[in-house]
């Protein structure tokens, strides 16, 4: 069986972090395990606190995985401080050989609020992203990194770019609603792919949607896929994962993971 590792946060109520990226793991088909990184009090209507996880706590836990079991792909969620940057960063370069990284560079929440800052917000670019794979990031978290607002197509297209010379194998970039479709565009350094344009979902109903998203394509690529492959199934599972969500509390409600 393969296998992904996330190291992410907790979000109590399962709609996003480590409990959706498991979610998602096993709707694929992978053996799921995860570091966390740190804990919150959150549920569907917000999120009113967070602890962290010592940087030594974590980077213990990265070894004990790697020490016994073979990683196929991991998942880079939460990570809130630059101790915790920094001790994921030295793991996963203490390896004789790191699988490959699907990075979601948390940063923002979906209206734009941006909660990481200054040199976290930095050690992330410096320290994880030349690990990286393949980034995530929403319009907002690109803005804040690249300096580049995304209201257009060759917007996305020089975020991108920017976002690929930070070290990054290829940049899968989440930016929204440009004129009516969700705009979803992939490069990889040689070629731009403009993802399947589809329907603009008028729901709230997507909470842990981006975490789901990069946990998805680590799940394809443990599976075999290249990076193409693994972005436009993941984008297709998330988009069903949004139309099918389900109620379960009373603010903004988790995708529906486990959607065939």
């Amino acid at each position: 069986m393969k296998t992904a590792l996330s190291i992410a946060g907790l979000d109590p109520s399962g709609g996003a972090g480590l409990l959706a990226d498991i979610k998602v793991f096993v709707a694929h088909g992978v053996y799921a395990m995860g570091v966390l990184t740190a804990t919150t009090s959150q549920n569907t209507k917000g999120l009113y606190g967070m602890e962290l996880i010592s940087p030594e706590m974590i980077s213990n836990g990265i070894k004990a995985i790697f020490d016994d079991i073979k990683v196929n792909a991991i998942k880079i969620g939460v990570v809130p401080s630059v101790d915790i940057i920094k001790a994921v960063a030295d793991s996963l370069k203490a390896l004789p050989e790191c699988p490959e990284v699907v990075l979601d560079p948390v940063m923002s929440c979906k209206n734009g609020d941006i909660w990481l800052e200054g040199e976290s917000k930095k050690a992330i670019v410096e320290h994880l992203f030349p690990l990286a794979s393949i980034i995530t990031p929403n319009r907002f978290e690109a803005k804040e990194i690249t300096g580049i607002s995304i209201n257009s197509l060759d917007d996305a297209k020089k975020a991108c770019e920017k976002l690929l010379s930070y070290g990054t194998k290829a940049v899968y970039l989440k930016a929204g609603d440009i004129n009516g479709v969700s705009l979803d565009l992939f490069y990889d350094g040689k070629n731009f792919v403009l993802l399947d344009e589809c329907e603009r979902l008028e729901t709230i109903h997507t909470h842990g949607s981006g975490c789901s998203l990069s946990s998805a394509i680590a799940a394809n690529i443990a599976k075999g896929d290249s990076y193409i492959e693994a972005v436009k199934k993941a984008k297709n599972y998330i988009f069903k994962a949004i139309k099918n969500a389900e109620i379960i509390g009373g603010g903004c409600n988790p995708i529906n993971h486990f959607i065939k």
